[in-house]
């Protein structure tokens, strides 16, 4: 019997070196394949570069109006010369902008292209964390269906072992039930696992914008490095988050376009110069030529409260994301808080875990502890190793989430075509 339970402490306290069934892929490169190829940033790529071809046109003044028009000419005999007041009339008319618009209409075009841009790096950024995060998910799943499925073998050779005490009256009837229960629960565990794999599969390939079938390769024992930076370094570069600055990106526009209505509730002069030509009349009129010159201004009584609504209220959203950008740095921060929680929680299950197997298998060998003893024990140990896994694969998806939200400031910027 002893020689049944070793086998199974050796592979409860010291993670198996299995053969890979496919080479692993770094979820890193993964994360960045799927920014390059995902269409749904090239979609945002190609929006940034939308506004960005449309700064060039935000200082233009309004097209000069050139008009010509035949005026006073008689119903009966519609020429020039026939009445004193015909003529011909040429016409140039220009409308300029009020002091400081082309300014404001060019801050505001800059400020839209910066956003969009933001708008990219953001979504980059949480491309990156969802394939990172689908890539762990999947890592674990096979984790959990191999060791899974040594368990259900070490306790089929187990429950033969327990049987045949069990005949022999060593064994009660209750520690047989109850390992069996466990060897049944594991196995319908195990039937699960490989939809749930497919699943993940499927779902970190959406990310990737390719075959769901696609294979990936994870590790058979999770990975985790150190923590990039120290604790306050990274509390200190979420200000930089791309989630955060393409929230006040979106009120640096909202201010834009604010100081552009202010600025756009000014009057707008229109200037024009005409040149009427004349023909001589049989009355004595010589028919000499005239010029005509002129400016409008409009009244302002409807602009500038037009215009002071327009301010107000693109200055209220700009004071919403403000808003929306402080409150999802503080999101941030609870997040980022509990992913290091989540590293730091492996360091603590293991030592344990192993502290009670190894107590129990000493007792049992100088038959000071119960062979239920030992039982209960095995089973509680089934769990532990779970737990590990668990907790491992937590702490590398842990890890790679504070990256996620510590490094993303250190990328550049997504070019948009």
């Amino acid at each position: 019997m002893l020689g049944r339970i070793l086998p199974l402490a050796v592979l409860l306290l010291a993670p198996a070196a299995r053969a890979q069934s496919l080479p692993v892929d770094d979820p890193d490169a993964l994360a960045e394949a799927a920014v390059a190829a995902h269409p749904s940033l090239e979609a945002l790529r190609w929006q940034a570069g939308a506004f960005r071809a449309s700064e060039e046109s935000a200082q233009l003044w309004a097209d000069p109006v050139v008009a010509g028009e035949l005026s006073n000419l008689p119903v009966l005999t519609p020429w020039l010369g026939n009445h004193a007041m015909s003529g011909l009339q040429l016409k140039v008319q220009q409308r300029f902008p009020a002091p400081g618009e082309p300014a404001a209409r060019a801050a505001l075009a800059d400020a839209r292209t910066e956003a969009a841009q933001d708008e990219v790096d953001a979504a980059a950024n949480a491309l990156r964390g969802e394939v990172r995060a689908g890539y762990w998910q999947l890592a674990l799943v096979r984790q959990l269906r191999d060791v899974t499925s040594a368990h259900v073998r070490e306790l089929d050779g187990l429950l033969e072992a327990v049987q045949a005490r069990y005949e022999v009256g060593v064994a009660s009837q209750h520690d047989l039930l109850q390992l069996q229960l466990r060897r049944d629960r594991l196995a319908e565990d195990l039937a699960d696992f490989d939809a749930r794999e497919a699943a993940l599969l499927a779902a970190l390939n959406g990310a990737l914008a390719r075959d769901p079938a696609t294979a990936v390769g994870t590790p058979k024992v999770s990975d985790v490095g150190a923590l990039p930076l120290d604790p306050e370094a990274r509390t200190a570069t979420l200000q930089g988050h791309p989630a955060i600055v393409a929230v006040r990106a979106r009120g640096d526009v909202e201010r834009s376009a604010a100081a552009r209505a202010r600025i756009e509730a000014r009057p707008e002069p229109t200037a024009w110069l005409g040149y009427r030509v004349r023909a001589p009349t049989a009355g004595g009129d010589a028919g000499d030529n005239f010029v005509t010159a002129g400016v409008s201004v409009p009244l302002p009584i409807a602009a500038s409260r037009r215009g002071w609504a327009d301010e107000q209220a693109a200055l209220s959203r700009a004071r919403a994301s403000d808003e929306m950008a402080d409150g999802l740095l503080q999101r941030l921060q609870a997040t980022l808080a509990a992913a290091e929680a989540r590293y730091a929680y492996r360091d603590q299950l293991g030592p344990s875990a192993r502290a009670t197997l190894e107590s129990t298998l000493s007792a049992y060998r100088v038959d000071r502890a119960p062979f239920a003893d030992l039982i209960r024990a095995e089973i509680a140990l089934l769990d532990v190793e779970r737990s590990r896994l668990l907790a491992e694969t937590e702490a590398a998806a842990a890890r790679a989430e504070i990256e996620t939200l510590v490094r993303a400031a250190d990328r550049p910027s997504e070019t948009a075509p």
